[in-house]
């Protein structure tokens, strides 16, 4: 979770991407309770929670146990959650996916943060979801306010990687390792070290996700 929502809504759950060898942890904690919950992590449209309430100057992060623009996601039920936010303009919704390709599908309310995970600019092919490469094309040309999860991050090209995040100009990254033991292919502590001080002396503001990162600040 990143530390700036103050509160989840998921009216939607469930993911078919099928990230980093199972290890996803919106999938590990859906599965974990899902005899409580009445559900696992396939993909549903939760129609009742449509009804939630939500306060101005709030931000609340939708569809947190899923990926609202996934390929198997009816175009009916993101224009439904799309329809409830543009009913509360005074609230700001953040909208993260692995598929940004697809943002481009709907007129996206002005009342939102636009997000896409990249976690490096190589294609290690750790999951169903279109390549870091696809995201950052999708992504870079979208108006609005932006953010970016490197997370969990995967060894990368400096240079390269520090280009794309440039030309996305996005408000803010968020920057993180696994934290699930998915035994992924990850950069060295100095070299995403390197990394966020060239995004901090550009300008972007970086969210650190681990403790062991944040000499950096």
């Amino acid at each position: 979770m990143f530390g700036f929502i103050v509160k989840t809504w998921n009216p939607v759950t469930g993911c078919l991407h099928d990230c980093y060898n199972g290890k996803c942890w919106a999938s590990l904690i859906c599965n974990r309770f899902k005899k409580k919950w009445g559900y696992d992590f396939s993909p549903r449209f939760h129609f009742e929670r449509l009804n939630e309430k939500f306060k101005p100057n709030t931000l609340v992060f939708t569809v947190s146990m899923g990926d609202l623009f996934g390929w198997w996601v009816k175009p009916e039920w993101i224009e439904k959650i799309l329809n409830k936010i543009k009913e509360n303009p005074k609230t700001t919704f953040f909208l993260e996916t692995k598929n940004p390709p697809r943002y481009w599908h709907f007129s996206i309310p002005k009342n939102t943060i636009k997000s896409t995970t990249i976690e490096t600019n190589r294609n290690y092919k750790v999951s169903k979801a279109p390549s870091p490469l696809e995201r950052y094309k999708a992504f870079k040309y979208l108006d609005g306010v932006k953010h970016v999860s490197i997370e969990p991050i995967m060894d990368f090209d400096h240079d390269v990687l520090l280009k794309w995040i440039s030309e996305i100009e996005p408000w803010k990254v968020s920057i993180g390792y696994d934290n699930y033991n998915a035994k992924l292919p990850e950069p060295s502590i100095a070299k995403t070290k390197a990394l966020i001080k060239d995004l901090k002396a550009i300008g972007i503001q970086v969210e650190i996700k681990n403790q062991f990162l944040k000499e950096v600040e």
